[in-house]
């Protein structure tokens, strides 16, 4: 049973576009898994829409029916809430290798670091292993995909989202199977202690 969602500033941000792409598909991976979720995401966007609808007209720029008619025949993308191949499968996400970080650690790197210094990875931790305290210099989304992980805030299982900022924490993955968590990170860790500082280059993050 999911327990754990995006708030709501973080739905209407994913279905306005807002958020960055790494995010955006993390909320989509809990979206997949969660129907409350993905009806709010599709409700915000019906809102949104009639919201521009409602709006008092602009003048158009002089280029403008050039642009639409050039427009016509471009593929339309979807929202990244709302984008094939999630629902999210391991089978789907985890076509790339696996790079060891530490004892009982691997990732998997998905959208490298972008312009809003965002990355997407997937991260593997062995049943009872603890990743080193650490905090976050910006947003953190996480999506538990397998097994499930415990920090000082609680516990989290398969289709949890797990929204995180400058806050540090420890996590540890439950006893179980492999836990493997799809996430998306703003900005670098900010490992607390000697021996982060050390393997911080490891994890490239």
């Amino acid at each position: 049973m999911i327990r754990h969602h995006p708030d709501d500033e973080t739905l209407l941000a994913c279905a306005a576009a807002t958020l960055p792409e790494a995010h955006a598909l993390v909320v989509a991976a809990h979206a997949a898994l969660c129907p409350d979720c993905a009806r709010t995401l599709r409700h915000a966007e019906a809102v949104g829409g009639a919201v521009l609808s409602g709006l008092p007209p602009t003048p158009l720029a002089d280029d403008a029916l050039e642009r639409a008619f050039a427009r016509l025949d471009a593929p339309v993308a979807p929202p990244a809430w709302d984008r094939a191949p999630l629902p999210a499968t391991l089978a789907g996400l985890a076509t790339g290798r696996w790079r060891w970080t530490g004892p009982g650690i691997a990732m998997m790197s998905l959208l490298p670091r972008d312009a809003s210094d965002t990355r997407l990875d997937l991260i593997r931790v062995a049943p009872g292993v603890a990743l080193l305290e650490h905090g976050h210099a910006g947003r953190e989304s996480t999506c538990v995909l397998q097994g499930g992980f415990a920090d000082e805030d609680g516990e989290y299982h398969e289709g949890d989202f797990v929204g995180g900022g400058d806050g540090a924490h420890r996590p540890t993955a439950l006893a179980g199977e492999a836990c493997i968590c799809l996430i998306a990170t703003s900005g670098h860790l900010r490992p607390r202690g000697p021996l982060g500082w050390l393997v911080r280059p490891l994890l490239g993050m």
